[in-house]
């Protein structure tokens, strides 16, 4: 088999220009326009929601390859006339302040930090522009940058005599002393910060500068000294805001660094705009401004765009962006590996790699195997000649048997005593039909159905093709390609052959089926090699996942398909702050889903649904579909499963039985004219 396109998953960050403009999928672009146009933006999202690629064109490297490979832009035109500077804070020594105590002042440590990030900012923004000024600005995509020695000598001059420098500049006189003078400045504090110097040079500490300060007085000195022109804006991204979340957090005297990127956005300065590229956990409740009690507020410091709410699914499948998302991703991936022509659409090419899987129905005969008998349990009390034909249903039609047998189940549980005796007496295969009249009610239950025959028949859960492996990717691009590796690698191990470009042929839905369980497994374990309460995350989701299966495939009459969810009032979390904490860094992670959700109670509170993330489903066995009410629980069983988990709890904690309300919701509903 071919070299694995799905090889290197962590791409944005790591890919050259030309890599870029070959893999770079320009579908979020027309829903995150806001980073391309003037004022403060913080991009949130989860790891590989896409904030790094979408950030990277800010970048000018990037937007030089797309100019030189005759590649359009792809920031609308009426928009895209800006210029981008920046840091990626993982990447540029900014976190090695968590190295070593600057000083044992607070502010003093965030002074020299934000000292450190407008340097590193300014040498980003001098070669933005010595790229840019290289590009024909005739072409569409590009923006005019004139680095002429007239006007760089006059900006040299205006630069090194500009208070806000505190004399660092003095003495240059072209833009080459000035950049040599930010590099001798920013690897004295990488000295300092590496052990190297005893001491930090007494000039930094004498010259310290607050954020964004020198970079708006060089912004407006490049615009008087047209070297660009007035009406350009500027673009100043952060990327990877979250690092700053892990630097000596419990260090004596050491400083949020988060609050000294906030204060750049508290400015509300005219000359240039900031976009912090963020994960959620670092973001919540982190707003506030260092040196003063202020806290940023949405629209008024800056727009927020949330990339996981505009991936996520809806209530309404038809306004889910996703699947077309993920269908130009995988035709670039493929096409840049030489394994599908230029033409060749993401949606042809999933098709053909992984199919449409198994019908419901054949995924239940497999399941049953030589002995689909298994897959129902008649009561003894039933009589014999029904036992007999639901039995011999199975043979052919495992999945209608089950869900006859629940059937059943449903209306001699609705029955009283006297009308149960009779219809136990008059059970027949006429119900067969009546219950395939209900479209619904089977929709609602076929997933659940399928698993439990699986675990009735001792298989796993099966799951294949385009349409399960989209769900299962949970509406980030991270999760669905490393889906796509694990399945690739898996073909490759069996040694199955697989062709080039036309000869792409569908892979094995057993093989699919393992891929897909090995990256459940990868993504279920890496919970714990992440920052934060990884620990106690990665715990509390493996208690939630055993917890609900358990009670999914006890369900025999399956009155709650949707409890593989469950369902918290806010005005009780609110009395629960450490349950809510977990919960909502297990959201902002990933690791479960969370969104409002819309009770059928008559007090009608506020309430939030919480699954996991589909892609952990498989390693629990558990279906992953949201057709039907979660279960309605209150915090303390959260609580207790924490406390079953091995989390440590408050002391207030009490070990008791916790009430969990359930949805008696109707068994049988009429809403077959929705499908």
């Amino acid at each position: 088999m071919s070299i694995n396109p799905f090889f290197e998953l962590y791409v944005g960050d790591k890919l050259s220009s030309r890599e870029f403009v070959d893999i770079f999928s320009p579908f979020l672009v027309k829903h995150t326009e806001a980073l391309f146009v003037p004022g403060n933006v913080v991009v949130k999202g989860i790891q590989g929601s896409g904030k790094s690629m979408l950030l990277s064109l800010l970048r000018s490297e990037v937007r030089k390859q797309y100019a030189s490979t005759g590649t359009d832009f792809p920031v609308p035109r009426r928009i895209r006339k800006f210029i981008g500077a920046g840091i990626n804070l993982a990447h540029s020594n900014a976190i090695d302040f968590g190295y070593r105590a600057i000083s044992n002042d607070e502010s003093e440590r965030a002074l020299y930090f934000a000292d450190f990030v407008n340097y590193r900012i300014l040498i980003d923004l001098f070669e933005s522009l010595r790229t840019l000024s290289t590009i024909d600005a005739t072409e569409s995509h590009n923006v005019d940058v004139c680095l002429s020695p007239d006007r760089t000598s006059a900006f040299v001059s205006e630069l090194s005599a500009a208070d806000v420098f505190q004399g660092t500049l003095k003495g240059s006189v072209s833009l080459e002393d000035v950049e040599a003078r930010l590099r001798t400045r920013l690897n004295a504090y990488r000295r300092f910060l590496h052990l190297n110097d005893e001491k930090i040079d007494p000039l930094i500490s004498q010259t310290k500068t607050d954020i964004g300060q020198p970079i708006a007085k060089t912004v407006s000195l490049l615009k008087a000294s047209e070297i660009i022109l007035p009406d350009v804006p500027v673009f100043i991204h952060v990327d990877q805001y979250e690092e700053l979340a892990n630097i000596s957090p419990q260090e004596t005297n050491s400083p949020d660094y988060r609050r000294v990127i906030n204060r750049a956005f508290a400015r509300r300065d005219p000359t240039i705009s900031y976009r912090i590229g963020t994960r959620g956990h670092a973001w919540r409740n982190h707003g506030f401004v260092f040196g003063s009690q202020v806290k940023l507020e949405e629209e008024r410091d800056y727009k927020f765009i949330d990339l996981d709410g505009i991936l996520r699914r809806h209530e309404n499948p038809k306004t889910w962006v996703f699947p077309r998302f993920a269908e130009d991703v995988f035709a670039r991936r493929l096409r840049h590996a030489g394994l599908a022509s230029k033409e060749a659409q993401g949606k042809e090419l999933l098709q053909r790699m992984f199919g449409r899987g198994l019908a419901p129905k054949d995924k239940a005969l497999k399941y049953g195997g030589t002995n689909p008998r298994r897959s129902v349990k008649a009561d003894p009390d039933w009589p014999k000649e029904f036992q007999d034909s639901i039995a011999d249903l199975a043979e052919s039609d495992p999945l209608s048997a089950r869900l006859l047998e629940a059937w059943v189940l449903q209306q001699l549980a609705r029955a009283d005593s006297s009308e149960r005796t009779v219809l136990l007496r008059t059970l027949s295969m006429d119900m067969l039909s009546a219950m395939r009249k209900k479209r619904w009610w089977i929709k609602e239950r076929q997933e659940l159905a399928l698993v439990q025959i699986a675990g009735r028949c001792q298989q796993r859960p099966i799951w294949a093709g385009t349409t399960e492996i989209i769900d299962l990717s949970g509406g980030n691009i991270l999760t669905f390609l490393s889906i796509c590796q694990s399945i690739w690698d898996t073909q490759s191990q069996l040694s199955r052959k697989h062709g080039r470009n036309s000869d792409l042929i569908e892979i094995d839905v057993e093989v699919q089926a393992i891929g897909i369980f090995k990256a459940s497994a990868y993504w279920l374990h890496k919970v714990m090699q992440e920052s934060g309460n990884s620990g106690n995350r990665f715990r509390l989701a493996r208690q939630i996942g055993n917890t609900l299966m358990r009670e999914l495939y006890a369900d025999r009459k399956m009155s709650y398909p949707g409890h593989n969810g469950f369902s918290l009032a806010d005005d009780e979390l609110d009395r629960y702050p450490h349950v809510r904490a977990l919960i909502e860094e297990m959201g902002d992670y990933g690791t479960v889903l969370v969104w409002p959700h819309t009770t059928k109670e008559r007090n009608r509170r506020r309430r939030h649904k919480v699954y996991l993330n589909p892609v952990l489903c498989p390693q629990f066995k558990m279906h992953y579909q949201r057709l039907k009410e979660p279960l309605y629980i209150r915090p303390n069983q959260v609580e207790k499963w924490m406390d079953d988990a091995g989390l440590e709890l408050p002391n207030s904690y009490r070990s008791e039985p916790p009430e969990v309300k359930q949805t008696h919701l109707p068994l049988f509903d009429d809403k077959e004219d929705s499908l």
